[in-house]
This record gives C-alpha cells, structure tokens and sequence, in this order.
C-alpha cells in the first residue's frame, strides 16, 4: 500500500525531475481567506520596517528629511508662486484629470481590470500587481489618515496670506486642517512605486508612472491645496509602501504536488 506523504521541498529555480509534477502557482495568487490575513498581518511589519533598514535606506531618508526641512521654509513663497500663475487650461486639467486621478477613479478601475485580466488568462503578473496595489493603498490610506489628524496643518488656501507654520495638532476641534502630507500624492506614488517595481525591466514603465505621480503632487500645490513639504513627504511615504509589499509579495511561493510511485507530496518553490 502507497504511503500519503506529506513533503515541503525548497526549491529555488530549480526544475527537478519527477514521475509527474504539475505546477499549479496560478492557484497561489488570488483573493481569498491567505490573502486577507496577509492584508492584516503584514501591517505591523511595515511600521516597524525602518528598523531594519540598511545604511543606504537611511541615507536615502536622511535626505529626503533634509530636503523637507529645506523645503520648509521655502513653502510659503512656492505656494504664492502656484497662486500667481494660475491658468483656465491648467484649471482644467487638474479638474478632470489630476484631482480625479489622486482620488484613484482612475486606477481602481485600471488595477480591476489587472486582475480579471490575470485570472481569466491565469496569468500571475497582473494579479499580483493589483493585489500588491490594494494591499499599499490600504495602507497608505490608513497611514496618512492617522497622521493628518495627530498634525492638522492648515492647507494654503486656508491661510490669507499663506502661512505654512499653522499646526493645530492632535486637541484641536476643527478636523478640517489635513494639509499634511498629502493624500492624493501619496496614493499616487504608492500606485507608480507598486507598478514600477513589477515592471522594473521596462524602463518606460517607471518613467512613466513616476512623471505622472510627480505632476499629481504639482497639481496639489498648484491647487492650493498643499504645501511643497505635503508633497515630498507623501510622494516618499507612497514609494516607501508601494516598495515595501511588492518586496514581501506572498504570491512567489509555488505550489507543486508530486505524485510518484513511493509517495504522494507537495513541493514548494519560492524563487529567489
């Protein structure tokens, strides 16, 4: 009598060779009861990532809050100059593209459309990048929401003149003040960095993704509705993110089940 085994192989990129295998990692990559712990489990992770950042991820955030300090006392006269050169046409696009794209009424429906189009091909690579796209943007949005609310900075067009050194903080009663950081900006450069990180290899990808995220956070100060400093350190906040849950994809463990003439198993394979 065959004996069942139950067997965990690590394999990494290596195709070995058994009576019959039959790869099923399209199986691995879908929403289902995993995918929502992971949603919930991998939080802590990221709040905790910069503990374990290397030498050069700490540099990296060492400039960018060198740059905000330096951007800092500059925000009133940028956010006078976006004021001055206001145009119909610009009005225009920050109305029907920009705003409505920082809001994710465009990428929602895109990344939908990602994963229908994975599932009905079994094709992982668009699943994996609208589920990583939800998983960021999750928590982005609760991130940046917790900080808005402890700050409550005044936005621009709430102060007359500008007067970027407004903050009521976590006792004020008045929860209209979320200038910081910016909400659109992040959500976009969360969408760019888990896109551009799948499509790495394609370097009209990132160009792409990170121009238009970048003019999402132009179009939020040449709305008046953020500070210059809103901007840098929501686009950092998105990118770090968006990188951070494609890093931790779940969907790269392959699932293999082995059947032989001495035992039946499975194989798991995660490429490294």
């Amino acid at each position: 009598m065959k004996r069942l085994l139950l067997i965990l192989l690590i394999t990494i990129n290596i195709n070995t060779s058994w009576s019959q295998t039959t790869p099923s990692d399209s199986n691995n990559c879908k929403v289902d009861k995993v995918y929502l712990k992971i949603l919930a489990t991998d939080f802590t992770p990221l709040i905790i990532s910069p503990i374990h950042w290397s030498k050069g991820e700490w540099i990296g955030a060492g400039a960018v809050f060198s740059s905000a300090a330096i951007l800092y006392t500059q925000d009133k006269a940028i956010a006078d100059f976006w004021l001055r050169n206001q145009t119909d046409a610009l009005d225009k696009a920050n109305k029907y593209f920009f705003d409505p794209f920082g809001k994710m009424y465009y990428t929602i429906p895109l990344m939908g459309a990602f994963y229908i189009y994975g599932a009905t091909t079994n094709n992982n690579k668009p699943k994996r990048v609208a589920m990583d796209f939800v998983q960021a943007s999750l928590y982005s949005g609760v991130i940046v929401t917790v900080i808005k609310h402890l700050a409550h900075r005044n936005r621009p067009y709430q102060t007359t003149p500008h007067n970027p050194y407004l903050w009521d903080g976590p006792a004020t009663d008045d929860w209209s003040h979320t200038s910081f950081p910016s909400g659109h900006t992040i959500m976009t450069f969360t969408f760019a960095a888990v896109v551009s990180t799948h499509y790495k290899d394609k370097l009209w990808v990132p160009i792409t993704m990170y121009t238009l995220a970048t003019m999402e956070g132009l179009a939020r100060m040449y709305d008046d509705k953020h500070w210059s400093t809103d901007v840098l350190i929501g686009g950092a906040m998105g990118y770090a993110i968006g990188t951070f849950v494609v890093n931790r994809n779940h969907c790269k463990l392959t699932t293999i089940p082995i059947i032989s003439s001495n035992f039946t198993g499975l194989s798991f394979a995660y490429p490294i």
